[in-house]
């Protein structure tokens, strides 16, 4: 068996310049200079269009009427327009593209990747905290791409403002270089306050998450509303306060902004014809170009902030990755489960399970195991001994650190995995409902119906036509549902556990004395977990759990459950009332691929 690695022992990786740009693949060399290339053009086609409103503008002072600078201004101005639209389109498709890559690479990892390390990543919030990083980049892209072909037409106007006058065009240069360098430091405790409101946010809302899923308990003890209630408003005053400190800075940033294009579209027109730096006939096209600057300028220095919040959503989602659980196999259209087998084994089986907030690892084993095909086997013990963590082990959704998982004789490898895990079907204390029924040709609708009736529960689940179940259920009723649909799949093996721990009286009684009969009728092997005293009667096999260890591994049907026994333990296999590999039942079974 293969063992789960961990990458703690991993040297952490350099961190790139950029974790936006690989991360919306615009890292890409060939989808780079296509950008570059449209929106230069773009940028050239604005700038044109300028020069020829300044053109026509020097005519109307010379008492000219020019038809030329208008058809050029016309013709720059359709260029200008296809050529933007199509900067911005390629960007953002790029973008959105690999941003739903992402989203795939989290499918993958979450139902190809290693059980155990989904749960523990689950516990940590991961998926929810990866996703709102995803949701943050795709809300700022627009504006961020918008912003970017904004830059590419003041670099052109720049560099034509340079061919009009060196001087101020150096001057803009160094002055642009200070006030940026000012912007960007502001710019990053902008970012650090919102850093802060965020943690205050996820605080506060974990705070109302608490307040409402444990509302009744709230309701009926002071001390702890008015615990949690101090708690939230704290965390609210916190958010308040880096909120307002954010909109201060924010407001005084833009400010500057202003402030600063106007003042260079002074000192050009009111200083430098003073100086004998630019003559009055070349006011007009400078003062054009300095405005012209003003609008992609500002709307550059407007996306930084968002550009900073983008990296650092990247930045942390590109970490995220890197912890998801490497895939356990690669999925086959072909794997099916065996038509028939003759036993499971667990050899030397020991796992430790780590998910959570456990201070240190939970250990079960070793399990020396056998369970024959058609037979019940019933685990017992008390709370926290590794029972549902055994039925997670057999199934292999938990997969052994030491031992092996042996199917008919024949270790159950990575190859096999898909496979061997398609005999299962499960019921456990965390069940999932979905919202729709199965809809593959392994699903028997009928059978489904029946177990309903069976389980008192078909007035509550009406057929819609469409698969769609009725949630809005009790959860022992949820968990009946969640039975009729594992039995009406048809798979082999049915796993339960605890299910009679939401369940009224009568189902407590019907689960030892009818229900499991019914599902063995079916020729189903049944693995359940039990806390409802002595259920050795309806078990061929019979286990008992204790810190992780099976005290007592085999117990015949005359064996109770402290440990006293009527007889000489005897093997399940000698059970005359046992199915058997070769049951009629077994031939529902999916072929072998």
């Amino acid at each position: 068996m293969a063992k789960r690695t961990s990458s703690s022992n991993r040297p952490p990786p350099s961190r790139p310049p950029s974790s936006l740009l690989p991360l919306i693949g615009l890292a890409d060399r060939s989808i780079l200079t296509r950008l570059v290339i449209t929106g230069c053009v773009a940028a050239t086609a604005n700038l044109i269009s300028l020069m020829s409103l300044s053109a026509e503008l020097s005519g109307w002072m010379r008492g000219e009427v020019l038809d030329t600078p208008f058809l050029i201004f016309c013709l720059s101005l359709l260029v200008s327009y296809a050529f933007a639209k199509r900067f911005v389109s390629l960007t953002l498709t790029t973008a959105f593209s690999a941003l739903a890559g992402v989203r795939r690479r989290f499918l993958r990892h979450v139902t190809l990747g290693g059980h155990a390390d989904i749960l523990d990543l689950q516990a940590k919030r991961s998926f929810d905290l990866g996703n709102h990083h995803l949701e943050r980049i795709a809300a700022l892209l627009p504006n961020l791409s918008i912003a970017a072909n904004m830059m590419l037409v003041a670099a052109v106007a720049y560099l034509y403002l340079w061919t009009l006058s060196t001087v101020g065009a150096t001057l803009l240069l160094v002055a642009a270089l200070l006030v940026g360098g000012w912007y960007v430091r502001e710019a990053q405790r902008t970012r650090s306050l919102l850093g802060n409101a965020k943690e205050s946010e996820l605080r506060m809302l974990q705070g109302f998450s608490e307040l409402v899923g444990g509302n009744a308990e709230v309701k009926l003890g002071k001390a702890r509303r008015d615990e949690l209630t101090q708690a939230v408003e704290a965390d609210v005053a916190r958010w308040e306060e880096l909120k307002r400190r954010h909109g201060r800075n924010l407001g005084e940033l833009f400010s500057w902004i202003a402030t600063i294009i106007i003042g260079f579209s002074a000192v050009f027109v009111f200083i430098f014809p003073r100086m004998g730096a630019m003559s009055v006939s070349e006011l007009p096209l400078v003062t054009s170009v300095i405005l012209f600057l003003a609008r992609p300028l500002s709307k550059f220095l407007n996306a930084v902030p968002d550009y900073v919040a983008a990296e650092d959503a990247a930045a942390q989602l590109t970490a995220l990755l890197g912890t998801m659980p490497a895939l356990e196999y690669e999925p086959s259209r072909t794997a099916r489960a065996p038509r028939r087998f003759s036993s499971i084994e667990l050899r030397g089986v020991s796992f430790a399970y780590r998910a959570g907030l456990r201070p240190e690892p939970f250990v079960i084993g070793p399990i020396d195991l056998s369970i024959p095909a058609g037979s019940v086997v019933g685990i017992v013990g008390s709370n926290g001994s590794g029972k549902s963590t055994l039925l997670r082990v057999i199934p292999l959704l938990f997969r052994p650190d030491e031992g092996q998982v042996l199917l008919d004789g024949q270790p159950v490898e990575t190859d096999r995995l898909e496979a061997y895990r398609d005999l299962f079907c499960a019921v456990f204390q965390d069940h999932h409902l979905f919202t729709r029924l199965p809809q593959g040709p392994g699903f028997d609708a009928e059978l489904f119906r029946e177990m309903l009736a069976y389980l008192k529960i078909d007035h509550l689940v009406p057929d819609t036509g469409n698969g769609l179940l009725n949630r809005d259920l009790s959860k022992g009723q949820r968990r009946r549902v969640a039975l009729a649909v594992a039995v009406a799949e048809g798979r082999p093996v049915v796993i339960l556990d605890e299910w009679t721990s939401d369940q009224d009286a009568e189902f407590r009684t019907r689960f030892t004395n009818e229900i499991i009969g019914k599902l063995r009728a079916l020729g189903r092997t049944v693995i359940f977990v039990s806390h409802d005293g002595d259920v050795s009667s309806v078990c061929d096999v019979t286990i008992r759990m204790t810190n992780g260890r099976m005290t007592n591994d085999r117990m015949t049907n005359t064996e109770t459950i402290d440990g006293s026994t009527d007889m000489p333990a005897a093997t399940a296999a000698s059970r005359p009332d046992m199915g058997s590999a070769s049951d009629p039942a077994m031939a529902c079974l999916q072929e072998t691929a």
